[in-house]
């Protein structure tokens, strides 16, 4: 398990209990932990702005394959009322193998931001902050999105690639050939089919901008 450089060792040891059941089951499904919630306080969940509240939030332990084909354990934080079927699509996705991923760790883990997740290529979910470009609060704000492994994933709109390591894959004939090649990472149509199976759209499906990395609850 990793253990980002925003978590205490009483952080640590909380998310070990995550860890120890999804060794287990493939995922587990727990309240958010008080060291968690307070490494969040002023970097992923704010005052003042319509967060969410902590107990309509859950932490998510998931298994996952590294891109060196390791077993990892990750966590994500996400609605509630997400928190199963996230649970069960992670589960679907490690058992059939179906995508690596560099690392799945909480975004507070990155002191809450958003182009530091993804610079450290990191898979997380829930995160109270506005939308790209924008000031209406993200579907991310309320734990229905998630953003998977963003360099070889990236957002797309026009001639701005984030982050900017994932230029080489911000195409969509690069990302089919880095696909054929066998490169890591890559969101595939079966990856998206699974979230599919629940409700979840992606955001390569867009027409106005292309957000690989993204996936949301239809609803939303």
């Amino acid at each position: 398990m990793r253990i980002g450089i925003y978590a205490g060792a009483a952080l640590g040891a909380a998310l070990a209990v995550g860890a120890t059941a999804v060794s287990a089951a493939d995922y587990a499904v727990q309240p958010v932990p008080d060291d968690l919630w307070a490494v969040m306080q002023d970097t992923s969940w704010h005052e003042g702005i319509d967060c969410p509240a902590r107990e309509d939030l859950a932490l998510v332990a998931v298994r996952y394959e590294d891109f060196e084909g390791a077993p990892q354990s990750g966590h994500l934080i996400v609605a509630a009322a997400h928190a199963e079927e996230i649970g069960a699509i992670f589960q679907e996705i490690w058992q059939r193998r179906l995508l690596r991923f560099a690392r799945i760790e909480p975004v507070s883990f990155h002191g809450g931001s958003d182009a530091a997740s993804m610079a450290a290529n990191n898979t997380s979910a829930f995160n109270c902050r506005t939308v790209t470009g924008g000031t209406r609060l993200s579907e991310h704000s309320y734990g229905a999105a998630i953003d998977i492994n963003p360099i070889q994933n990236p957002y797309v709109r026009g001639d701005r690639t984030l982050p900017p390591q994932g230029s080489p894959y911000d195409d969509p004939g690069e990302r089919e050939a880095a696909i054929e090649r066998g490169m890591p990472g890559l969101v595939t149509p079966d990856v998206v089919a699974v979230f599919a199976t629940h409700g979840w759209s992606w955001g390569g499906d867009w027409t106005s901008l292309k957000d690989y990395q993204h996936f949301s609850k239809s609803g939303n």
